[in-house]
C-alpha cells in the first residue's frame, strides 16, 4: 500500500470512529436497557427536578436527600448533589430554589436535631471531592444551606471521598458520619458541637478492599449498609467499636438475575416497628431492587421507573426515600432518584432527579 492510501486509509478509520462516538456520546445503553426488560413491574415519576447546571452530556447530577417540613409537609425540600459544581435545593413541585457553587459534592445526607450552642438544628453533610472532604450545611426551611463546619473536615483516606451516610446512634444520641472511597476506604467521622459550628473526629477505618460508594445506615437497628459496586450489598455494625467484619446480603449480587452491576445508590423505607425496605439502584440494568429491612433482608423483587408523564429513569446513581406523607401527592411519602439520561420528549436535557409517589412503589411491591 502506498503511503498516501496507508495515510488516507487511516484518517477514514479515524473519522468512522468519531462519528461513532459522537452518535453514542450520553444516549442510554441499549445493552443496559435490554438487560432489564425482562423486569415487568413498573411505576413512572409524577415530578421531576429542574436539570442541575451542566453541559447536557455531562454525568453531573448524583445523591438526592430529603428533608422533611414537619409543620408543612407539603413545603419539604429535595436536596441534591451535583458532582461537576455543587448542590441544589429544590420543592416538590421541582423548582430549583437555591444553587450553591460548593464545589464536586458527590453523595449527600441529613439527620434531624443536632445540639449546637444551645439550638437544635438539622445538618445535611457531603462528600466533597474538590476539598477531600466532608462539609457540613443547616438546613432552612426555605431551603437555603449555611455552611456549619468550623474547619475543612479533610478525610483521611488514600483515594477520593466518594459515599457517604449519616448515623444518629440510638444507644448514645451521638451523630456520625461515614464516608468511603473508590478504593473501598471507609471513614467513621463523630459530630460534635464547637461553639456555634459543628467539628468532627475520626473514630473508626477499615476497608471493603473493593469499589464502594453508595452506603446507608439504619438508625434504628444500627446497621450500616454499603454497596460494593461489582460484588453486592454488606451490612456492619453502625457503632464505632462496631469493627471491620461485614455480612453479604443475599441476592444481593450478579447472581440474582435481576441485578446487574453496577450496585449503586442505596436507601430505607420505614414503616415502623423496625419493618420496612432496604432499596438498591442496580445501575447496569436500570431497575431497583426491593428487600426486606428487617431480619436477613430476604430479597422480594424488582421494579423499574419508565415512561409517562415524565420521562423513565436510566443508570441511576442516588436515591432516597421518606415515609412521611407530604401532602396530597405523596401521602404515603415518596421515592427520589438521580437519572442518568433526561430526556423531554426526544430533546436530551441536563441531569436531574425523579419523584416517585410511594403509592405507586408500594402497589408494585404487594404484586411481587
Amino acid at each position: 500500500m502506498k503511503i498516501k492510501e496507508a495515510i488516507f486509509f487511516i484518517a477514514l478509520i479515524e473519522l468512522v470512529i468519531l462519528i461513532m462516538v459522537l452518535f453514542s456520546c450520553g444516549r442510554p445503553s441499549e445493552g443496559s436497557r435490554k438487560a432489564g426488560e425482562h423486569i415487568t413491574s413498573l411505576v413512572s415519576a409524577s415530578v421531576e427536578t429542574f436539570p442541575v447546571p451542566q453541559k447536557k452530556n455531562e454525568d453531573s447530577a448524583d445523591d438526592p436527600a430529603i428533608w422533611v417540613n414537619s409543620k408543612y409537609p407539603e413545603k419539604s425540600i429535595i436536596i441534591g448533589t451535583d458532582k461537576k459544581g455543587g448542590m441544589a435545593t429544590y420543592n416538590l413541585n421541582g423548582e430549583e430554589l437555591h444553587y450553591y457553587f460548593t464545589g464536586n459534592m458527590n453523595n449527600c445526607d441529613l439527620r434531624y436535631g443536632f445540639k449546637i450552642n444551645g439550638d437544635t438544628v438539622d445538618i445535611i453533610a457531603a462528600s466533597n471531592r474538590s476539598h477531600h472532604s466532608v462539609s457540613l450545611f443547616r438546613i432552612h426551611a426555605n431551603g437555603m444551606l449555611d455552611t456549619l463546619h468550623s474547619r475543612v473536615i479533610y478525610s483521611k483516606m488514600v483515594d477520593e471521598v466518594y459515599g457517604l451516610a449519616m448515623y444518629k446512634s440510638k444507644k448514645t444520641g451521638k451523630f456520625y458520619v461515614f464516608v468511603n472511597s473508590k478504593a473501598g476506604e471507609v471513614e467513621q467521622w463523630e459530630l460534635f458541637d464547637d461553639h456555634k459550628r459543628v467539628d468532627a473526629k475520626l473514630v473508626r477505618s477499615f476497608s471493603l478492599g473493593a469499589q464502594t460508594e453508595g452506603m446507608i445506615a439504619d438508625d434504628k437497628t444500627g446497621i450500616l449498609y454499603i454497596g460494593k459496586e461489582e460484588a453486592g450489598i454488606w451490612k456492619y455494625d453502625a457503632e464505632p467499636e462496631g469493627g471491620s467484619e461485614g455480612t453479604f446480603v443475599e441476592n444481593s449480587s450478579e447472581k440474582n438475575t435481576n441485578i446487574k452491576y453496577d450496585i449503586e445508590g442505596l436507601a430505607i423505607f420505614d414503616s415502623g416497628n423496625g419493618n420496612g425496605y432496604l432499596l438498591a439502584s442496580s445501575q447496569g440494568n436500570y431497575s431497583f431492587a426491593v428487600f426486606e429491612r428487617q431480619a436477613n433482608n430476604k430479597y422480594l423483587g424488582s421494579f423499574r421507573i419508565t415512561d409517562g408523564s415524565i420521562d423513565g429513569v436510566e443508570e441511576t446513581d442516588g436515591i432516597e426515600i421518606t415515609s412521611a406523607p407530604l401532602g396530597p401527592h405523596f401521602p404515603k411519602g415518596i421515592l427520589v432518584v438521580q437519572d442518568g439520561f433526561n430526556y423531554d420528549g426526544r430533546k436530551k436535557k441536563s441531569q436531574n432527579f425523579k419523584l416517585v409517589s410511594w403509592e405507586m412503589v408500594e402497589q408494585v411491591i404487594h404484586d411481587f
